[in-house]
């Protein structure tokens, strides 16, 4: 059979034009005799047969039809079903007739789809099989290269079509029971409507949790010596990037809710339920899509992990020595473009270590012609150093702007101290990054005038930490601006505000599956009384410096990091009033977590926690004394960041006393 890599087609936009090349795989072999006539016959197949991690057909079509319709058939259809019925007002005869047309038409698509997903993935494999592998002594042509292309790029191409298709099967579904029930019943606008709000939530979350199953699915398909050694330009890869992927994603997730909520108050209002107490369906149906919401957040995230173990595989073995590793793009996002630039860099890394260990295997009459070469590639390695720091400055750059210090109070002075761990050099200028973060500003609540303070900690060393200090001051600073500028959010108590910003910033950095964490102590302050509002997310507790004795001040609740995976939302703000002359300072674990020397010389880690109080008290709270003394009682092992608030003198005496106690949002 003639190969033609043109029959490989568009399949996103026309699916069923595969059909027409499928091939016969083969028939079972019994005999002995027939299994050597077989791989006689059969070379290519014969190897395939004989590697122990090829994926069979068969293992690979159950394995994506039970992942890809339990979800379909045990969630999105169901739920369908009974989110049409519950919003409609029909007799007996006609429900029941509905419910028969969906049970078909829902084991119609299930089943026609399941036959595709058979015929695709046969034709799949017959045509890797095709596939001619080299030899050591021989080269493949041109024509079997284009041809061997042409199936890897089908590879990249298939989970699109499988998410397509679950789009259309939804369409073949939907429409056909509509224009049934209204033929046999009658045309009933609710009905109809209902099949519409169904398109809207459906297909959405059913196209990214396919292509995403689909993906990670058949990976191990791109491992197949026929396939892995194959070269693809990086604009040959059908590209679909992580801004879109999210975009997509976010976008499923939030119609899913949307729109079964928004039609189901439609419904009670129009008065089209058919049901006598709307809260029940509505607790079922919010229950009901939990499900798609975890399965999509989680392959979604499966598919974000694996790209990076894969990457993070390769990086490893090109640390022991190892430069004939190769990393292989598997999908379509930017880990297969990163693939790409990470080969080129470790086939330069392998083209100087082969020249480096030439010239130390007695070819000494060649040093003084390879010194020069040898110069030149210690010039690109400094190069790429020269390019992480200029990295690391762009993330410095980032992040100054982000830790503001904007203070405008007669009543109360603040000052901030940060040093971070990791300094690095551009330009000849030294620099500083790490994971903590001083954020102060002035806001107005409810009419009244409040110091807002922040002392944050973001998880990991140098760049994976500034990595979490940069989402986090730009969504602090994002929800400090929108207070500024929108009145609705002003009207929020000082309790409200805390606790929704908190819930906002957990939400987002939840999004990074537990990868990214953040301590942090959050207050406002009371301009004119010295009320302190605050909260405490595993962040060290704040200290309150009073009549010259310094100490805790503990929160009721203590919360989970930011981004922990099933933490419980702010409910507890503890409320206290700060008299003048008090001082008040947050930090970070830092200026605890230091080296000290012990009676016998080795290092350990501090364990009093007095000790920070005991400085406090000895240097009146002088942040730069502190931590001068710091560095003289051991060695510090992280960043250290402290903010520092005094309340002055009372200058304008209050009308009546605030009476202080716990708040409860």
């Amino acid at each position: 059979m003639p190969r033609n890599p043109s029959r490989i087609g568009k399949l996103t936009k026309n699916t069923f034009h595969l059909l027409r090349f499928y091939d016969e795989i083969g028939n079972p072999i019994h005999s002995d005799s027939a299994i050597k006539e077989w791989e006689l016959q059969n070379p290519i197949k014969n190897q395939l047969r004989k590697q122990k991690d090829f994926v069979k057909r068969e293992q690979l079509f159950w394995d994506l039809t039970l992942k890809l319709e339990a979800f379909t058939h045990t969630v999105p259809v169901p739920f369908a079903v009974y989110y049409a019925v519950i919003t409609q007002k029909m007799e007996e005869s006609h429900w029941r007739i509905f419910i028969a047309l969906c049970v078909v038409f829902a084991t119609g698509i299930g089943l026609f789809g399941t036959f595709i997903r058979h015929l695709l993935l046969k034709y799949l494999y017959a045509r890797i099989e095709r596939i001619q592998s080299p030899s050591d002594t021989t080269k493949l042509s041109a024509e079997d290269t284009d041809y061997a292309k042409s199936v890897k790029l089908l590879l990249f191409r298939y989970p699109l079509v499988e998410a397509w298709i679950i789009v259309i099967r939804w369409l073949f579904g939907v429409v056909p029971i509509l224009s049934l029930y209204t033929y046999i019943v009658e045309y009933t606008p609710s009905v109809i409507r209902s099949g519409v709000f169904t398109m809207i939530m459906i297909p959405p979350i059913s196209f990214v949790t396919y292509y995403f199953i689909t993906e990670n699915t058949i990976r191990p398909l791109f491992d197949l010596p026929q396939i892995r050694d194959v070269e693809i330009k990086p604009n040959e890869i059908p590209k679909f990037d992580y801004f879109k992927r999210i975009l997509v994603a976010f976008f499923s997730l939030a119609a899913l809710p949307v729109s079964v909520l928004s039609y189901i108050l439609y419904s009670v209002a129009k008065g089209e339920t058919a049901v006598e107490e709307p809260l029940v369906p509505i607790v079922i149906v919010a229950s009901i899509f939990i499900v798609p919401l975890i399965v999509c957040s989680y392959v979604v995230a499966k598919t974000v992990k694996q790209g990076l173990n894969e990457t993070s595989r390769s990086l490893d073995e090109l640390a022991k020595g190892n430069f004939d590793v190769t990393v292989m793009p598997k999908s379509s996002d930017d880990f297969a473009q990163q693939a790409f630039y990470l080969n080129s860099i470790i086939q330069k890394l392998k083209d100087m270590y082969g020249e480096i260990k030439s010239l130390n295997e007695g070819l000494e009459e060649k040093v003084q012609i390879r010194t020069e070469e040898l110069n030149r590639s210690l010039q690109e390695v400094q190069a790429l150093k020269s390019q992480q720091d200029a990295d690391y400055y762009l993330t410095f750059q980032l992040l100054s702007p982000l830790a503001h210090h904007t203070i405008h109070s007669s009543n109360f002075e603040v000052t901030h101290f940060l040093k971070q761990k990791k300094n690095f050099e551009f330009r000849k200028m030294e620099y500083e990054i790490g994971g903590d973060i001083n954020i102060s500003h002035s806001i107005e609540l409810q009419g009244k005038k409040y110091l807002l303070f922040v002392n944050a900690d973001a998880m990991g060393k140098s760049m994976q930490g500034a990595g979490g200090a940069l989402v986090f001051g730009a969504v602090f600073q994002s929800i400090v601006q929108r207070t500024k500028s929108n009145k609705i959010f002003r009207e929020n108590s000082p309790e409200e505000w805390l606790s929704s910003s908190l819930e906002e910033m957990h939400r987002i950095f939840e999004t990074f599956d537990g990868t990214m964490l953040v301590s942090l102590t959050m207050g406002l302050i009371e301009e004119k009384t010295g009320t302190l509002h605050f909260l405490n997310a595993e962040h060290p507790w704040m200290v309150l410096l009073r009549d010259g004795k310094a100490n805790f001040l503990y929160a009721d609740v203590s919360y989970r990091k930011l981004g922990t995976l099933g933490a419980t939302s702010a409910k507890h703000i503890k409320v206290m009033e700060l008299k003048p002359h008090d001082l008040l300072i947050v930090g970070s674990d830092g200026k605890d977590d230091i080296l000290i020397p012990n009676s016998e010389g080795d290092w350990e880690i501090n364990s009093d926690d007095e000790l920070f109080l005991r400085l406090v008290e000895k240097h009146s709270g002088d942040l730069e004394a502190i931590v001068q003394e710091i560095q003289t009682i051991g060695q510090v092992i992280d960043d250290i960041s402290m903010i520092r608030i005094k309340r002055k003198e009372q200058v304008t005496p209050t009308v009546e006393r605030l009476k202080i106690s716990e708040t409860i949002a």
